[in-house]
């Protein structure tokens, strides 16, 4: 199969065509064999790929069936981890090279992108050492959405660290450049040699490295370093790495077979909008030459031409997903066990474990399970329960039969008490670990630990939560009445949320404590998850100013957008879907008419959110030059809820629309007042003020725990530093810029990109990919330029001497007939240079052209500054 390079791929095309609806009962383990022989056919080919896909097999079903375990077995199957007794007969005949596995089932509606890649390149590591295409595009991306985290390990090891670091290491040895690189710890050497091989890329953009690759790897490898960030991840990019993983493939003879298993694809439809399902089709569509397995609830519709959310969509793309169709890959109902298989799993549980169950037990439960497998799992714990109970008590029918939430109440009857306190409250989540359930239960950490050893529950891998429950089983605890014994009513739900939200609440605040903005919003976004699926008491808030403390931890976390990633797309509380929309209503990404409505509904609602949400709602305004409609916000918001950070926001509004003189009235007596005559003086070309008075503000804000807003004023310090004084270093700023891109904050990466530009000590190709980024961020924030990327370009075009990219400038700026407070330094620069900007009405507190004079001999004693050698 010859696969072409990303984007280089035929369009879709060709007539749709139309399939009926079918009802398949084809043995799983033969559609698996005869898809592998087919796909193993079309890799030997030489044909081109075309426009049509035949790389997804597909097996759906009810909750319980066994899904699940039939997607874990059949991985089992080529790996040859199945004994040779199996049910299924011999191996395929058709060898499988790698396989990889994508489990969703923690997800609530995202899709980790980066980990499915990861995941696939672990499983390529067997076939061979290096991919140098996919690893060096991967630890590009990696390094931006990930800044100053090392590559993470697969198989307990270093491994594709020490990958990248030796095939980068070998082409800038190529290149003459491995000496300045070669330095720091065996963990970060990829990620440095990737950041080394960018910047040569940036310098030399003629440069073609020595490795075999397509033509315009080059450059996609630049986009991999500059595109992306933890703010804005830029997923259909992940999906073009993963399609150059495709291609390095197909460069192999014969081609290697991966089959990469996708468990639980039901839980991308809990975001309605279908956006990771949408990475998925981008993901599996890239791929061509990689079987995916896919298991869920439903059909994959891909087929349907009107399914508008996934871009590879109809019958002539994914012939094999139409119902109907006859060749495999394509998409199996999986059904319930037959009869015999189902007599014949029971009777082999009874033999190997010495389950006490006669042959009339044994007809009853194949009656009345109708071959379901999570039912017959429930059983059998049921049985084990009864035989450990001691000799002499045998199974009866009433024990193994009944519904699914009688079997999983059985089963929890042979559980001491305080262990089943556990069992419950681990149903309240997803994913979870002993700490989290032993705090919501209130019982010891130690009965946790041995909940968790319980058949019900699964240990899913690694990371923070590792720990699991069927869905299934989750849905009949939290279903099951209070009036049976040791039932919880709601009431006692809400109380052990409630108890999990304030472990939740404990855990946030040491990370707080320890300046840890990642695990900060790990945990915001965990209670958030919380309080979607369940009414919580979330105890008593943390000050006055706000209802609870999530309300609060939200508004002052390192950054509201940050938290997109972390939370569901949907809640089944009112409380949890007025949380999440007012996180959508912060994420740049959302069309900004769409944000003013989530921010309005919010404010007109009864919530802890509702004063927040109006407080941002004129921030939002304000942000866009719309003063009169933010100065009438934040006039209803003090109506509303007259604090002192309601009441200066009018004050402050005035300033920033340039009306000094009005600001100054206002804000008189208020909190504002001393920012607004720092504000004032500073635009007038006079910062003494603000620079011996804001350490102390950014301080406050630390110590307070008030992050997003210290990031935001830090990153203000260093950009003016940079700017007017010659005390700020690069390393200061990289590493705040490190912060900002952690936490997720848009503002702070603002700031620390334009302190990058100022500071003028990187690669010009850096500064160049700053500015461009800068220009790209502030047009999403603000729907045009903004002061940064404008001092930025000012400034660059001073250092230059370069009086059109100047003339511009002014041109583009000249267009918007508002403009603020921020972009006066800008204004004064270039009508000093004789490019006078159109004027917009502005309250001046002393003459205009002592404005222009000042702020004139500033940009020229920058000039000088960055002049000297440094």
């Amino acid at each position: 199969m010859r696969v072409p390079p990303p984007g280089g791929g035929p369009r879709r095309d060709g007539p749709p065509h139309a399939g009926e609806l079918f009802t398949d009962r084809e043995s799983e383990s033969q559609a698996f064999r005869s898809t592998l022989k087919r796909f193993r056919r079309m890799l030997d080919s030489d044909d081109e790929v075309g426009a049509a896909r035949h790389n997804v097999l597909t097996f759906y079903g009810m909750g319980g069936i066994g899904k699940t375990a039939l997607s874990e077995r059949l991985e089992a199957w080529v790996r040859r981890g199945l004994p040779i007794v199996n049910g299924w007969g011999a191996l395929p005949s058709t060898k499988v090279d790698a396989t990889a596995r994508i489990d969703l089932h923690g997800s609530a509606g995202q899709m980790d992108l980066p980990a499915a890649l990861l995941a696939m390149r672990a499983g390529l590591a067997h076939v061979r050492r290096r991919w140098p295409v996919f690893d060096l595009a991967f630890a590009a991306y990696w390094s931006a959405v990930r800044p100053g985290e090392p590559l993470p390990a697969f198989r307990g090891r270093d491994e594709l660290e020490n990958v990248v670091a030796e095939t980068a290491g070998e082409i800038l040895k190529d290149l003459g450049s491995a000496a300045e690189w070669i330095v720091g710890t065996p963990t970060t050497l990829g990620v440095r040699g990737v950041r080394k091989l960018v910047g040569e890329l940036r310098r030399q953009r003629e440069l073609r490295l020595a490795i075999e690759a397509y033509p315009g790897f080059e450059d996609f490898l630049l986009r991999c370093a500059d595109e992306p960030s933890p703010t804005e991840p830029r997923p259909a990019l992940a999906c073009e790495i993963a399609a150059a993983l495709s291609w390095e493939l197909a460069q192999i003879t014969p081609a290697p077979l991966l089959v990469v298993f996708v468990d639980t694809t039901e839980r991308l439809a809990l975001d309605p909008r279908r956006v990771s399902e949408g990475h998925l089709n981008k993901l599996v569509h890239g791929m061509p030459n990689v079987l995916f397995v896919l298991t869920g609830r439903e059909m994959i519709d891909w087929y349907d031409e009107k399914q508008v959310d996934v871009v590879h969509r109809g019958p002539w793309t994914w012939p094999g997903l139409v119902p109907g169709a006859d060749d495999n890959p394509r998409q199996h109902l999986v059904g319930n066990l037959s009869p015999a298989d189902t007599r014949a799993l029971i009777l082999r549980a009874r033999e190997r474990q010495d389950l006490p169950m006669d042959d009339d037990v044994v007809d009853e439960l194949v009656r009345s399970s109708a071959g379901l497998p999570q039912y017959l799992e429930l059983a059998r714990q049921v049985a084990l329960s009864i035989k450990d109970a001691g000799p002499g008590r045998r199974v009866e029918a009433s024990d193994v039969t009944g519904s699914l939430g009688s079997l999983v109440m059985r089963i929890l009857d042979d559980v001491p008490p305080d262990e089943q306190r556990a069992i419950r409250a681990a149903a309240l989540f997803r994913l979870f670990d002993p700490g989290l359930i032993a705090a919501a239960a209130g019982v010891d950490h130690g009965c946790a630990e041995r909940a968790v050893r319980r058949p019900m529950i699964d240990r899913h891998g690694g990371g923070r939560f590792p720990y699991r429950m069927h869905d299934a089983v989750r849905e009949a605890i939290r279903k099951a009445d209070h009036q049976i014994a040791h039932g919880w009513s709601e009431r006692d739900w809400e109380l052990a949320a409630g108890r999990a939200a304030a472990e939740v609440r404990r855990l946030h605040d040491e990370a707080k404590d320890r300046g840890d903005n990642r695990a900060v919003l790990d945990l915001v976004g965990l209670a958030v998850v919380l309080v979607c699926e369940q009414r919580t008491d979330l105890g008593p808030p943390p000050s006055e100013t706000y209802v609870d403390w999530l309300s609060r931890a939200i508004v002052f976390s390192p950054s509201v957008q940050g938290l997109r990633s972390r939370v569901p797309a949907e809640s089944e509380t009112a409380y949890g879907r007025l949380v999440l929309d007012f996180i959508r209503a912060k994420d740049i990404e959302t069309p900004f008419d769409e944000r003013i409505a989530l921010l309005r509904g919010i404010f007109d609602a009864d919530h802890a959110l509702a004063v927040p949400a109006g407080r941002h709602l004129g921030y939002a305004l304000r942000g866009r030059y719309r003063w009169g409609e933010s100065l009438a916000v934040f006039d209803e918001l003090v109506a509303r809820s007259p604090s002192r950070i309601n009441l200066a926001q009018g004050p402050l509004t005035l300033s920033m629309a340039r009306r000094f003189a009005d600001a100054r009235t206002a804000g008189a007596g208020t909190k504002s007042e001393g920012h607004i005559r720092r504000m004032a003086e500073y635009a007038h070309g006079r910062p003494e003020r603000y620079f011996a008075e804001v350490a102390d503000k950014v301080e406050m804000l630390r110590s307070a725990g008030r992050q997003r807003e210290h990031l935001e004023e830090l990153g203000t310090l260093l950009a003016r530093k940079a700017l007017l004084r010659d005390d700020v270093h690069l390393d200061e700023v990289l590493e705040f810029a490190e912060q900002a891109e952690l936490a997720g904050h848009v503002v702070a990466t603002r700031s620390a990109l334009l302190a990058t530009v100022l500071l003028h000590r990187s690669d010009p190709a850096d500064i160049a990919a700053a500015i461009g980024r800068l220009r790209v961020l502030d047009e999403m924030s603000q729907g045009r330029i903004g002061f940064r990327y404008a001092t930025a370009e000012a400034c660059t075009a001073l250092l230059a001497g370069d009086h059109d990219r100047l003339a511009r400038l002014r041109d583009e700026l000249a267009g918007p007939s508002t403009r603020g407070r921020d972009i006066i330094p800008v204004e004064c620069l270039l009508r000093s240079s004789g490019l006078p900007l159109p004027d917009v009405p502005t309250q001046w507190l002393e003459p205009v052209d002592d404005v222009v004079r000042r702020w004139a001999g500033h940009f020229r004693q920058y000039v000088a500054r960055r002049a000297q050698p440094s």
